[in-house]
């Protein structure tokens, strides 16, 4: 028997990650977990941001931001750049955080997070309590331990993901995708 719950609680896992924006001497950064892939040709992905957060206007005067995925060691940052705002807190010194140049674009990237992924806005569109901002990935910048033969290693990711509240690590692949074309 299944029970209804609230509509707002969403039961589908999202990646914890932190996203920066913002020109190097104002880059602030923020955890979110309304983030995702959109598109594969061009390729987009989407935040969302509240309007009162601070990052808003950062990410609204430049229309650029980069998601910067965290592994399992960097849970306190993922955890302390969502729950204090940027207006008074210097979330990059907080932390020892280093800003590193983007390849593409303007806003700089965390360098102690393995994978950077950096976005120019193409759409921004607002929808209830946040601006959903669609960016079309500029560059994909990841570790070279985490690749094999060109390709993200499935072993080596140690990404977090996001149940409302909750912070969990993935757990070990259950299968290849693809996997029941020679069962069916």
């Amino acid at each position: 028997m299944k029970t209804q719950v609230k509509k707002t609680l969403t039961p589908i896992i999202s990646p914890a990650v932190v996203v920066s924006v913002g020109d190097w001497d104002k880059a602030n950064l923020i955890t979110l977990a309304w983030v995702g892939r959109v598109v594969s040709n061009p390729p987009i992905m989407s935040i969302s941001i509240r309007p009162s957060r601070h990052s808003f206007s950062l990410i609204e005067e430049l229309n650029e931001f980069v998601i910067n995925v965290p592994f399992t060691g960097n849970i306190k940052q993922v955890d302390f750049c969502g729950t204090r705002t940027g207006k008074k807190v210097d979330k990059w010194d907080a932390l020892n955080l280093t800003k590193e140049k983007a390849t593409k674009i303007s806003v700089p990237l965390v360098k102690e997070f393995p994978i950077n992924i950096e976005c120019t806005v193409v759409k921004n569109l607002e929808i209830g309590t946040h601006m959903i901002y669609l960016g079309e990935v500029q560059a994909v910048n990841v570790e070279e331990k985490l690749l094999n033969n060109g390709q993200l290693d499935p072993s080596q990711q140690d990404q977090i993901v996001y149940i409302p509240q909750n912070y969990y690590k993935l757990k070990k692949a259950i299968e290849t995708q693809g996997f029941s074309l020679n069962s069916v």
